[in-house]
Formats: structure tokens, C-alpha cells, sequence
């Protein structure tokens, strides 16, 4: 019994002596995305103001590949210790209910801080010729699998978005699945495709009159497209974004995790970065570690009931 205890003590006298050390050396952030996205430009924003809280250098490593797979398995497989950190979006969340044979569940990974949600909001080619969403609405009910929508992969979050609203209002679409937002919002500008649901960070585009704006998953009209309605002032009950969060290993030491939480939060409320999340769309409403799981857990169940109605396929 001695020794169970002497065991005991000793783990938690080395975990809450990482802690204390935390950092002491190189933080690498998996971004699982192209570099210049938009999760990318977040990390990027918030780098320096870790490097001056924790003294030390921090590497963001591009990874991306499956859906954002790739550099969640990465990050999973570390070393539980908070030196290798994932910042990642909305796939991270979804692959757990689409790609079930993956060699890589979300268990694996504990979300920490959660940086905001940004809101989808649609957007369609600059000459298509309807501009409201009912007008749109009504057309595609008419015309079934004919109303082109791309998205910047599947499991994505405007994959997820276009779901969410055809089961709502009860219309089928054709889904055009990129590799990232920037391939398929070219093709919405270009014409290729009818549109897609992206975030309000593509509001230079609008203003340019490169792509038109039809609605937004919001809560309320975003400031800086106050022209843009949200869905429910059309009547359609539909309040929806990407989720952009911080994850380390699942066994990494919680003092540890608490470090990171801080460090995070006070970066992310540095002015000049919250200035910028909110520029870009994002609801950086503080949250605890807590709330965030609990976010998780819900759109884990959204997610299911989209499979059960046909609307996403398992691989």
C-alpha cells in the first residue's frame, strides 16, 4: 500500500513540476490547413503574443491533408506534455462522425481554448441571377440536385452548413467538395459553381462585388455587412458556424492545459488580435475549458442526426 501511494505522489510531484517548467522550451502549433488560411492567419496572429508570455520560440507547422486528419493525428500521437499544440476548425470535430474507421478519434486529443465561432453565411456568383434566400429557397425545391454549392472539403464547415440548411428548409443541392475555402471561393467568383457557405471573412469579396452575400447563420446582421439579413429574418431557424479551437494529446497533464488555457486567453485578448477576430467575423465570446467540451459534445450530436437523415455519409 506504501508503494501505491509513494507511486502516486511521485506522478503528481512530475506532473505538477512540468507544469511549473511549462514552458521551458520549443512550442510547436499544428495548423492542419494550407498556410494563409484562415485558421492559419489566426495562429500567426497570436504567435508573437505567446512568444512574449512564454519566453520561448513557437513554430507553426502547416500540415494539412484528410479533412484536417492529418495534423490532429499528429498532434493525438505526441507526446502528452503541451509542446506540440493543434489549432484547428470545424473538421476536426466532424471526421469523428464521418470518418469512423479513422486510425485517429477525437478522444484522443482534449480541447482546451476555445478561440471563437465564426458564422457561415451564403454567398453565391456574382451574376446569379436571385438575391434573396427565399427566391433561392423556392428555386432549389423546384429544382432539386440542380443548385451547385462547393465547399472547402467534406466535413468542412461550409459542407456542414449547406447540410444543415437543406434539412431545414427541405431542398437537395449538389455538393462540390475543394481542397480549402480559397480553391472553391474562386470558383464561386469565377462562375464555376452557383455558391457556397463561407465565413464572414470573405467580406472584402463582397465589398468588391466579386461574390454576392444572400444571408448569414447568424444570430444577428454581422457590422460588417449590415446590408446581409441573417436566415431568420426569412424565417429560417438556422444559427450556424465554424468552431475554432485549441487541442493538445488527451493525457497531458491538466496544470499543464490551464497554462496553455491562460496563455491563449490573455493572447487572444490582447487588443489588436481581438480587434482582428472580430473584424474577421469571429464570436470570441470567453469560455471555459468546460463550456468548450461541452460545445464539442453538442455538435457531435447535430452531426449524428445529419447522418441519420441521409444527409452525410460515413467513409
Amino acid at each position: 500500500m506504501k508503494a501505491i501511494f509513494a507511486a502516486l505522489a511521485a506522478c503528481f510531484v512530475s506532473s505538477a513540476a512540468l507544469a511549473e517548467d511549462f514552458p521551458s522550451r520549443q512550442v510547436t502549433i499544428v495548423v492542419p490547413y494550407s498556410a494563409g488560411g484562415v485558421t492559419d492567419t489566426y495562429v500567426r496572429k497570436l504567435q508573437p503574443e505567446l512568444q512574449k508570455r512564454w519566453g520561448q520560440t513557437i513554430i507553426v507547422e502547416n500540415k494539412p491533408g484528410s479533412g484536417s486528419l492529418l495534423g490532429a493525428m499528429d498532434v493525438a500521437s505526441a507526446d502528452p506534455d503541451g509542446y506540440t499544440i493543434l489549432v484547428t476548425a470545424y473538421g476536426v470535430i466532424s471526421n469523428e462522425v464521418l470518418m469512423p474507421e479513422a486510425p485517429f478519434e477525437l478522444s484522443d486529443l482534449s480541447p482546451v481554448y476555445m478561440l471563437g465561432r465564426g458564422s457561415n453565411m451564403l454567398i453565391m456568383r456574382p451574376d446569379y441571377p436571385m438575391d434573396g434566400i427565399e427566391e433561392i429557397t423556392a428555386w432549389a425545391k423546384e429544382h432539386p440536385g440542380e443548385l451547385k454549392l462547393a465547399s472547402s472539403g467534406v466535413g468542412a464547415s461550409p459542407h456542414i452548413a449547406a447540410e444543415l440548411w437543406a434539412s431545414k428548409v427541405g431542398v437537395d443541392y449538389l455538393h462540390i467538395p475543394y481542397q480549402g475555402s480559397a480553391p472553391s471561393r474562386l470558383d464561386v467568383m469565377a462562375g464555376r459553381v452557383d455558391g457556397m457557405m463561407d465565413g464572414v471573412s470573405s467580406v472584402s469579396y463582397v465589398r468588391s462585388g466579386d461574390i454576392k452575400a444572400i444571408a448569414i447563420a447568424a444570430e444577428e446582421r454581422h457590422p460588417s455587412l449590415p446590408d446581409v439579413p441573417t436566415f431568420r429574418e426569412a424565417g429560417i431557424d438556422f444559427v450556424f458556424g465554424t468552431i475554432f479551437g485549441v487541442y493538445v494529446a488527451k493525457d497531458t497533464p491538466q496544470a499543464v492545459q490551464d497554462e496553455i488555457y491562460a496563455a491563449f486567453d490573455e493572447a487572444a485578448n490582447v487588443p489588436e488580435v481581438h480587434e482582428m477576430f472580430v473584424t474577421q467575423g469571429l464570436d470570441a465570446t470567453h469560455r471555459t475549458q468546460a463550456e468548450f467540451k461541452e460545445i464539442v459534445a453538442q455538435e457531435l450530436v447535430q452531426l449524428e442526426g445529419l447522418v441519420e437523415e441521409g444527409r452525410l455519409t460515413p467513409q
